[in-house]
């Protein structure tokens, strides 16, 4: 069998032929897969290839929520433990009839789409029976020129892969098309992807089964991802199984920026000066928050040690060209420093990416934990990572302040913080599914940011009566959450208003408020909560006054 590649301008397709000639159709491939995966376990000790415990957990979580739900899901899994042949087992386990994966870079893109191609490594460790065929895989790097030319392009194809940038560009009728033929929607490196031009293209694909794959549930804008989490693979874990090796830290404390830049450089150029005498063919990566930024520490700082180490800028405004050309420099080993943005390395598989040289950090802890991870990647021969930055004049939250110091363990600290930040998420995912009422629909209970600030009523009641609430608030203009099982009961109420510049009574303003109680049975105290304060006393004398 020989892969084969058909164009459609800069779109193409790749398949396989058979030794006919033959290239089989998607139906024929999809029915192929039938029963076909072995959930073979992966046990290095008794040497046999398989599944790696964190890929199995998600393939299996996903299926048991597929039976019961098309709800958008959320699968956390850490860089370097297999989230591409999780999706392809899944792909496969599951007969999908049409599959599109969403990707956030072209870099990425094209290396998803030769993963799925030859269905990974999965044939190669038993998961996949070696007589079962390839799909089809559609790489769109472009509009489609007519609606017929997608059409065509969709009906070849069992898998298409595509950048959110790319189609948030398609018209509603490219749109409507890519959705209609499509059962499923599969996101890589989910919080790479802004939460406007996500929430455009999912629209698409209500009613369709939607998973989003990261290795942490936080946009790189702040914002959560939406979607339950029906799975979290834990760092330590990761740590324990020996998917992630040792991280070094080394800390420069220069409160003169341009000489922490230098200093910088220079410790990471001896970091790797160092790995190579000691046989480990290590690469630097150094970090800019900007393209100008990036260009300036290329050519102002790395091209210094060109002859000896052949340093390459990869950034967006690149040619595809130039980025592929530099590529090639990486993984070949021509070049052992590259200079880049946020968008590279995501997903990018280049194990001698062993030294980080960052020289402007990341804001948010979860990013944060997600660019480091990839440097801890396990790989025999490959040896230890090591992360190099600059501690003087920056302003960074608690969290960061501890993964930053001096005297952290790194290894304890990235599992710490990071089941910290996604267990957080999973207990409010927890809670804001338990509730009911008739508000659910309308408004998440995910996003709502109320103040701090409680009043308490101590009572001598063993009740308290949530279902009162209707004779304070009108039920036909309200909206209310109870979750009984943690005593916690909201309101949202509408509010009419008087306009200050007109005596219309036709026209007026709406506010809504925002009241929370929560009933500790057990110390007898109503908390509440409430964006007007005038109505706590009434509000707690109607909860617990029983009718």
């Amino acid at each position: 069998m020989a892969i084969v590649k058909k164009s459609f301008g800069k779109n193409y397709l790749r398949c396989y032929m058979n030794e006919k000639g033959k290239i089989y159709s998607c139906e024929q491939i999809r029915k192929s897969w039938n029963n076909k995966v072995n959930y073979v376990k992966e046990n290095s000790l008794e040497n046999i290839k398989g599944l790696r415990q964190a890929q199995l957990g998600a393939v299996f979580a996903i299926r048991a929520h597929w039976t019961v739900s098309k709800e958008a899901a959320t699968v956390v899994m850490p860089t370097g433990t297999g989230k591409t042949e999780t999706m392809i087992t899944t792909i496969v386990a599951e007969q999908c009839r049409k599959v599109f994966i969403l990707v956030p870079s072209d870099l990425l893109r094209v290396q998803t789409v030769e993963n799925c191609v030859k269905l990974g490594i999965l044939k190669e460790i038993g998961v996949i029976e070696q007589r079962e065929r390839y799909p089809n895989v559609l790489c769109l790097k472009s509009q489609p020129r007519t609606k017929d030319e997608l059409k065509g392009m969709l009906d070849s194809a069992n898998i298409i892969v595509s950048t959110a940038k790319l189609v948030s560009r398609f018209d509603i009728e490219y749109m409507n098309m890519l959705s209609s033929k499509c059962d499923v929607l599969i996101v890589d490196e989910a919080h790479h992807i802004e939460a406007n031009r996500w929430n455009q293209i999912k629209s698409y694909f209500r009613g369709k089964r939607i998973l989003q794959f990261t290795a942490t549930p936080f946009r790189n804008d702040g914002k959560k991802l939406d979607g339950d989490i029906i799975y979290n693979f834990p760092l330590s874990m990761a740590q324990e199984q020996g998917y992630f090796q040792k991280i070094n830290f080394k800390s420069i404390i220069e409160y003169d920026e341009e000489k922490g830049d230098y200093a910088i450089a220079q410790a990471a150029v001896k970091q790797l000066k160092f790995d190579l005498k000691n046989g480990f063919n290590h690469i630097i990566l150094v970090r800019a928050k900007g393209v100008q930024r990036a260009k300036q520490l290329f050519e102002n700082i790395y091209m210094h040690y060109f002859i000896q180490y052949n340093p390459v800028l990869i950034i967006g405004e690149m040619t595809v060209l130039e980025k592929k050309s530099n590529m090639e420099a990486l993984k070949t080993g021509k070049s052992q420093i590259v200079v880049c943005v946020d968008m590279f390395g995501e997903g990018i598989d280049i194990p001698n990416l062993k030294i980080a040289a960052i020289h402007d950090r990341y804001k948010s802890l979860p990013i944060t934990l997600q660019f480091i991870g990839r440097f801890a990647r396990s790989k025999a021969g490959l040896g230890d990572a090591t992360i190099i930055t600059n501690l003087a004049n920056e302003d960074i939250q608690d969290a960061l302040a501890e993964l930053y110091s001096q005297d952290s363990d790194w290894n304890n600290l990235l599992s710490e913080l990071s089941e910290g930040v996604i267990g957080k998420e999973i207990s409010l995912q927890k809670l804001a599914n338990g509730f009911k009422g008739s508000g659910i629909e309308s408004i998440n209970i995910k996003q709502l940011r109320p103040a701090l600030s409680m009043v308490a009523y101590k009572t001598d009641a063993k009740e308290w009566h949530w279902e009162n609430w209707t004779q304070l608030f009108d039920e036909d203009l309200c909206k209310y959450y109870i979750n009984e099982e943690e005593n916690i009961f909201i309101v949202i109420e509408p509010e009419e208003s008087k306009i200050d510049w007109a005596n219309y009574r036709e026209i007026s303003n709406l506010n809504w408020n925002l009241h929370i109680a929560y009933w500790n049975k057990e110390k007898k105290v109503v908390f509440l909560n409430s964006t007007n304060k005038a109505i706590f006393n009434k509000f707690a004398e109607t909860l617990i006054t029983k009718v």
